[in-house]
């Protein structure tokens, strides 16, 4: 009986409720892809990585100790990420095309630390996301200086953070075989 009377109470109240206009905090909003994609859309540029593997930290011998990068995303939905090296001997003194008094060792060293990707950017359901934390997949990429990429979806956790009038996006990622990235990005701002 006691569950009746509460049941029809929650009923009446949820009635009440519903009469008045309301609105919904951030927490409980539900955004869109459209919403997501427009809040994270504009050009960064790279201000950290690390790197570890099985949760221990590890150099990042990838991207080298200070890495430069751009990350762009559109609202329409693409996406390009390029990060190189810079310390000279992963920057050896080449040009494009390659020339034929190049070596392959200068261009392996360039290959080894850069990466170039571009594709779709989508929205993952996977967990809950909002303006300001979830996780998107970057493909199935359309380009990629790594050719086991091309195709390929890469699931990437974001968090948005706000600080001093800048705003910094984190970009964490899996990498297989139990390797872990976090990269710091600050947005460009437009002028």
């Amino acid at each position: 009986m006691h569950f009746t009377n509460m049941t029809a109470k929650l009923l009446a109240c949820a009635s009440l409720v519903a009469a008045f206009p309301h609105t919904t905090s951030p927490v409980e909003k539900r955004y869109t892809e459209d919403e997501i994609l427009k809040a994270l859309a504009g050009t960064y540029s790279l201000i950290n990585t690390t790197s570890a593997l099985n949760g221990n930290p590890i150099p990042d011998e990838a991207y080298g100790a200070a890495p430069v990068g751009l990350l762009i995303y559109t609202a329409s939905g693409w996406m390009s990420a390029t990060i190189t090296a810079t310390e000279p001997e992963f920057r050896p003194n080449l040009t494009f095309p390659y020339q034929p008094n190049d070596t392959d060792a200068d261009w392996a060293a360039v290959g080894r630390h850069s990466i170039g990707y571009a594709g779709p950017l989508r929205l993952s359901d996977a967990i809950p996301a909002n303006e300001t934390n979830g996780q998107v997949f970057h493909g199935p990429l359309t380009v990629a200086n790594v050719p086991t990429w091309v195709g390929a979806s890469h699931r990437r956790n974001y968090t948005v953070v706000e600080d001093g009038g800048e705003t910094f996006l984190r970009i964490g990622s899996e990498r297989g075989g139990g390797y872990t990235g976090a990269l710091w990005w600050k947005k460009i701002k437009e002028e």
